[in-house]
Order: C-alpha cells, then structure tokens, then sequence
C-alpha cells in the first residue's frame, strides 16, 4: 500500500534551484523512493513555487 506523499518545498524567496533539486531528487531515489519534481502557482502570485515530492511505493 502506498504511503502518504511527502513534499519538500522552499521557504526562502530563492529556494533550490534546478540543479540542486536535481541532487535531492537522485539520493531520494537512491534511497527507494519514488519521487516528483514539479511546479504550482501559488493564487494571487505571478511566479512558481517548485517542490520535490516523495513517497514510499510498497507494491512489491
């Protein structure tokens, strides 16, 4: 049974940049886990929030 998805976002004005959203994602996927790299945008503003989301996928 899947597990809930967990989401690392920024909570500086800069955050992660690409690359470094990148690493995070390869070492969460090193460790097992299935990961996302995506984008929103927040209501009321004109640019992205990016965001790594991760969960556990217990199919096996």
């Amino acid at each position: 049974m899947p597990r809930e998805k967990q989401r690392i976002s920024s909570v500086k004005d800069k955050g992660l940049n690409e690359q470094e959203r990148l690493e995070l994602a390869k070492l969460l996927i090193k460790a097992g886990y299935v990961v996302k790299i995506g984008r929103e945008k927040p209501p009321g503003k004109n640019s992205y929030v990016y965001y790594v989301e991760y969960w556990e996928d217990r199919a096996e």
